[in-house]
């Protein structure tokens, strides 16, 4: 799905179910970037603590915490851990995101095309939808 301008569409009504989906819409872009930032999160932290799984010597109470482990973990182990990650797969995971994404976002402006309580004007917007329009709202 690209993303291009929308038609102007002029005294456009929506109904209920009409405005439910552009709202399951803003909730899927939603739920999508706050997958990016879980995926990007979980990827620094497989990096920056990984070291902390490994064991030590017994130490004190801070040397001990897992906090310590990760701020203290040696610049060879971080290396190690971003020469092993596979981050063919971490970036997969993004566009796969975009695709899973953009895939319900075209199965609901599908669905509200077909609707046969819509109105005209519903549908030519939701036509647009599915044809790659971007809903600003």
């Amino acid at each position: 799905m690209s993303y291009k301008t929308c038609p102007v569409i002029i005294d456009v009504k929506f109904d209920d179910a009409s405005r439910q989906a552009i709202d399951d819409i803003a909730h899927i872009i939603k739920v999508k970037k706050i997958g990016w930032v879980v995926t990007l999160v979980g990827q620094l932290g497989l990096i920056f603590a990984g070291g902390a799984v490994r064991t030590s010597a017994p130490g004190n109470i801070v040397e001990n915490s897992n906090m310590f482990k990760v701020i203290a973990a040696d610049s060879n182990q971080v290396s190690w851990s971003i020469y092993q990650s596979n981050w063919e797969y971490f970036f997969k995971s993004f566009s796969a995101l975009d695709q899973h994404a953009n895939s319900q976002i075209e199965k609901i402006a599908m669905v509200q095309h077909l609707r046969t309580a819509a109105s005209p004007k519903e549908r030519s917007f939701w036509a647009a939808i599915y044809n790659g329009c971007k809903v600003n709202k």
